[in-house]
């Protein structure tokens, strides 16, 4: 990594084999971190553009041929054994022969650094994100996440210069300030930094979420999975919403609700019994408890009823939600 310089290596989450980077994740090539190809006395350099659990895309300075097997050197030490699986021009796909721990590599190379120059370079990863600008909220897809900022994929009609909110699963919601948008993708520069030290834990948590691909952003089919009993008027609001488990906040999806329990899917796991605050897109909040569990399937039980004044404002969302 060289010094004074934020690497622009993009670290991958999404473990899948080495390939050609997608549009609009090409690197700084000057700015990449090095390595070096060695076998057999051989040693020759090269520059880490892309590193997944599976592989590794590379710039190399020399020639080398489909199949030939090399250990890739990288600065922190580690020596990953693997074979080139394809070359086009100066770049070359480099397959390992076991899956690495990519954030452990993240956190080696952060490691070999001054605390004062730590910076966590771009993380590629999918995740389900919350966006909130003005009185809408809805969900997007992280395309990639630093220190500094996110590019999304969303639905959400963004325009440069809109004030967002973009909240992520465990962590706080983080302000922020959109900078490019263009066919249902954004980037968005955050209103004060992520620290390193709060950026690594929670990328070893969404590591092992789907293998950087969190969890789908939609329910898929209309029916209640719990029975609501008695219950006369069940709401269908299939609505983006946040629950707050202690100190910590889920993006979650609300699918059916009545003025004593909701139905809702998260992808993070959460246990039977479990005290909730649960918010809604222009609602101040209820307080409920998770009384059944199937999967990532939830339903609870609010701690106070709904009010009629409360149902009778969710009914129009209902309509929203269903575009009517």
């Amino acid at each position: 990594m060289r010094e004074g310089i934020a690497s622009t290596t993009i670290f991958s989450l999404c473990a899948d084999s080495p390939t050609a980077l997608p549009a609009g994740l090409d690197p700084e090539s000057e700015a990449l971190d090095a390595g070096w190809l060695a076998a057999d006395g051989q040693r020759i350099a090269c520059q880490v553009r892309r590193l997944s659990a599976k592989g590794a895309l590379l710039r190399v300075d020399e020639t080398v041929e489909v199949d030939a097997a090399f250990e890739l050197e990288l600065p922190n030490g580690q020596s990953i054994p693997g074979t080139i699986s394809w070359v086009v021009e100066d770049d070359a796909g480099f397959l390992f022969a076991e899956p690495i721990d990519i954030v452990a590599t993240l956190a080696r190379n952060l490691a070999i650094l001054p605390a004062e120059r730590r910076r966590v370079p771009r993380v590629e990863l999918q995740q389900v994100v919350g966006v909130r600008r003005g009185g809408e909220f809805e969900f997007a897809r992280t395309r990639d996440l630093s220190q500094a900022g996110v590019g999304l994929e969303t639905s959400l009609k963004l325009e440069e210069g809109d004030q967002v909110q973009v909240a992520f699963d465990g962590l706080s919601t983080l302000s922020g300030t959109v900078k490019w948008a263009q066919a249902g993708k954004a980037g968005i520069q955050f209103d004060a930094e992520i620290a390193w030290q709060t950026l690594m834990p929670w990328l070893r948590i969404a590591a092992r979420s789907n293998g950087g691909r969190g969890g789908r952003m939609r329910a898929v089919d209309d029916a209640p999975r719990f029975s609501f009993g008695s219950e006369k008027q069940v709401i269908r609001l299939s609505a983006a919403a946040r629950v707050r488990e202690g100190t910590r906040w889920w993006n979650v999806e609300v699918r059916h609700l009545t003025a004593h329990l909701v139905e809702f899917d998260c992808v993070t796991p959460i246990a039977r019994g479990t005290p909730l605050w649960l918010w809604l897109p222009g609602f101040p909040g209820w307080p409920a408890n998770v009384v059944e569990v199937e999967g990532h399937h939830y339903l609870a039980e609010f701690r106070v009823p709904l009010r009629k004044h409360d149902i009778d404002r969710l009914l129009p969302a209902r309509m929203a939600a269903r575009g009517g």
